[in-house]
C-alpha cells in the first residue's frame, strides 16, 4: 500500500481496537491465552477511497462502514458491528490540574498537566471524551505500549494497544497518541489516531481496522497547520517552531524510523489474541514476566 511521504509516520501495523490509554516505556502486560499458534494470513482488505470535502485528509472506507464526520484532518468512521475509527482527532489542552468533565480556558477542550507522562495524558483525554459525551468513564489495560524516539524537542508520541472495560460494550483499541510542545500561554495540542472494536469481535476486525489506519493521509500544508502552536508567538519568527517545515520533517523522519516499534506492537497483539507463536515472541512481548 502506497502512503504519501507526509504521512509515513501513520504506518501503523495490524492489531485489534477501542477505548484506550498510551504508555511511555516499552511495556507489554498482556497474558498468554490458549495454545500458542500462528495467526492465519488474511486476504487484503478492500477499501473505497474517501476524501474530506475540505480536502484536509483522505482514507479508505471498508464495505458496510459509514463516514460519520470529516473535517480539519479528522475522519470518523463507524462499522456495522460497533467498530469505530477516529483518524487525526485534535485535543487542545491547557496546563493545569485535570478536571473531569470541565473544559479548559479560551476554547480549549480540557485542562491537564503538561508534565504528565504520555500514558496519563491519554488516559485523561479518554476520560474527558467520555464525560463530555455523557458516557461511562472507561477503564483500560495495556496489551502493548511503546514510545517513539528521536522526535523534535517537546514532542511526545507513542503507539498503544489496550483493552477497555467499565463501559456497556467492552472493547479493544489500537493507535498512536502524540502530545506537542506547550506555547507561551500554556496551551498545547494533542493528537489521537485510534481504531476500536467490541472485544468479542476484535480478532476478526484486526486487518480491517489496520488497513483503514494505514490508508489515512493528510496533505503537507494541512499537516503544518495541525502542528502549529495554539497561541501565536508574541513576536512571530519566520519558519521557527513546532509548525515549521524543518520540525515537521524531523517528526516525519522519526516516525518512519520507528516502524520497527510499531511492527513489534503488532506482533505482540497477535500473540495476545492467539497466544505467542514462539518462545522468543513470548519473551519479547513480556509473557514470561
Amino acid at each position: 500500500m502506497q502512503i504519501s511521504d507526509a504521512m509515513k509516520f501513520l504506518r501503523i501495523a495490524v492489531v485489534p481496537v477501542i477505548s484506550i490509554a498510551l504508555g511511555v516505556p516499552a511495556v507489554v502486560c498482556a497474558q498468554a491465552q490458549g495454545t500458542p499458534s500462528a495467526a492465519p494470513t488474511a486476504p487484503p482488505v478492500q477499501l473505497q477511497p474517501f476524501t474530506a470535502s475540505d480536502q484536509s485528509a483522505s482514507a479508505g472506507v471498508p464495505a458496510g462502514w459509514k463516514v460519520v464526520g470529516a473535517a480539519q484532518t479528522n475522519i470518523i468512521l463507524s462499522g456495522p458491528e460497533g467498530e469505530a475509527i477516529d483518524l487525526g482527532e485534535g485535543i487542545i489542552a491547557h496546563d493545569g490540574p485535570f478536571q473531569l468533565g470541565q473544559k479548559g480556558p479560551d476554547g480549549s477542550d480540557m485542562t491537564m498537566p503538561y508534565s504528565a507522562k504520555l500514558t496519563d495524558k491519554l488516559t485523561m483525554v479518554l476520560q474527558q471524551r467520555a464525560a463530555l459525551n455523557g458516557n461511562p468513564v472507561p477503564q483500560t489495560k495495556f496489551i502493548y505500549a511503546a514510545p517513539l524516539q528521536s522526535l523534535p524537542a517537546g514532542f511526545q508520541c507513542g503507539v498503544f494497544v489496550v483493552a477497555g472495560s467499565g463501559v456497556p460494550t467492552p472493547a479493544d483499541a489500537l493507535g498512536i497518541f502524540c502530545s506537542l510542545p506547550e506555547d507561551r500561554l500554556q496551551f498545547y495540542k494533542n493528537f489521537l489516531i485510534i481504531g476500536s472494536a467490541p472485544t468479542a469481535i476484535a480478532p476478526k476486525e484486526v486487518q480491517t481496522v489496520a488497513a483503514v489506519i494505514k490508508s489515512y493521509k493528510v496533505p503537507p500544508a494541512w499537516l503544518q497547520k495541525k502542528f502549529a502552536l495554539f497561541t501565536a508567538p508574541a513576536s512571530p519568527v519566520l519558519d521557527q517552531g513546532p509548525g515549521d517545515p524543518a520540525e515537521i520533517q524531523m517528526y516525519l523522519n522519526a516516525m518512519q524510523d520507528q516502524q520497527n516499534v510499531i511492527d513489534h506492537g503488532a506482533s505482540c497483539v497477535d500473540a495476545g489474541l492467539v497466544g505467542p507463536s514462539s518462545f522468543g515472541q513470548a519473551v519479547s512481548c513480556g509473557y514470561l514476566y
